[in-house]
């Protein structure tokens, strides 16, 4: 599991604490992006030097608990299936109180960067998703 943290900012929220409903794939993507940093990559590097990238293909999320500006956020990142050409992450999004307040879930394809053709995920890069297979639970 790979743990990213994060924080509710004033235009992620109202007054009631309702999330505007795309913020919730902001945490996620955040935390995407710490994990692939972690593999020593940005996404920079990714799109403008290896010989692949990865695309979201379904996204979907589930809201479970108010969020207000201010709250401290651990987004808790799986990978929960990994296939030939595309892999799962699975996102746990906790508020302080260690309260599981949203999940997220984001199919990424592989693809060949000058063609945008479907490949196989680079064996180096399956490895490192391999270390952080874990079945999907909620």
């Amino acid at each position: 599991m790979f743990i990213s943290r994060n924080q509710v900012r004033m235009h992620d929220s109202d007054m009631a604490g309702i999330l505007y409903f795309p913020r919730q794939f902001r945490f996620a993507h955040d935390a995407l992006e710490d994990f692939v940093e972690s593999f020593g990559y940005t996404f920079d590097q990714i799109f403008r030097e290896e010989n692949f990238v990865f695309v979201i293909v379904h996204a979907e999320a589930d809201y479970l608990s108010t969020l207000r500006v201010g709250d401290k956020l651990e987004v808790h990142l799986t990978i929960s299936t990994i296939g030939n050409s595309s892999f799962t992450v699975f996102y746990q999004i906790y508020n302080k109180e260690k309260k599981l307040v949203g999940i997220v879930k984001t199919v990424h394809v592989t693809l060949d960067s000058a063609t945008r053709t479907k490949i196989p995920i680079p064996k180096q890069f399956k490895d490192f998703l391999e270390q952080h297979f874990q079945p999907e639970t909620v």
